[in-house]
């Protein structure tokens, strides 16, 4: 009976272990969040706390959306891809590339469990609704980076597969199911000019 309890506490300690090596994977000055949200917005203003707190404040970009159109446009424009109309809407970049974004509000403590998830499964972790996705399309993928780390409206497609078919969303298990406060999905949603156009198609 007593192998069998130190080999269960030896299998615990190896797992711990091996959690903190995949933690430590995760660079935190490689971490840059991009962030759309309103001034009049609760969870927007704790957000802006709380990342630079955590991360320092060169790993945040804010875009401010009330009286600012060009912010108004690329916001309306994520959502095409994302299918969020509240804020905040926060981007999460890992050397340079756009791996996740996050409707509302999250624990950033879940960032490096963010990252690793869509890191392992290459691709973009969409949270919003308490559900998490993956995104796999390298095309919307790309269009998402464009908004959100180059703050620039991706380039028309002029050919008629511009919404390439069986984009590949999959639900997924969210690292971060804490408080997903969002503020303005009313107010946001006139921004927006198509509705979601992906296929969700549960793990």
């Amino acid at each position: 009976m007593r192998k069998v309890g130190l080999v269960f506490m030896a299998l615990i300690l190896l797992s711990t272990f091996s959690y903190a090596l995949a933690e430590a994977n995760i660079d935190p000055d490689k971490i840059h969040f991009y962030m759309y949200g309103a001034k009049t917005c609760p969870h927007c203003r704790k957000m802006k706390e709380e990342i630079p707190k955590a991360y320092g404040e060169d790993s945040f970009t804010y875009y401010e959306l009330i009286n600012n159109e060009e912010n108004q446009a690329l916001f309306g424009e994520q959502y095409k891809y994302t299918g969020i109309a509240g804020v905040p809407a926060i981007g999460i970049a890992y050397e340079g590339q756009l791996v996740a974004i996050v409707e509302g509000e999250y624990n950033v403590s879940a960032t490096p469990k963010i990252i690793e998830a869509a890191l392992e499964n290459e691709g973009l972790i969409l949270v919003m609704g308490g559900q998490a996705y993956i995104i796999k399309n390298e095309s919307v993928i790309q269009k998402l980076q464009l908004i959100y780390v180059e703050h620039r409206m991706p380039e028309v497609e002029t050919t008629s597969s511009a919404q390439p078919n069986g984009s590949e969303n999959e639900n997924v298990a969210s690292p971060s199911q804490t408080s997903n406060g969002v503020c303005g999905p009313g107010i946001f949603a006139l921004l927006a000019v198509l509705p979601l156009m992906f296929w969700r198609r549960r793990r």
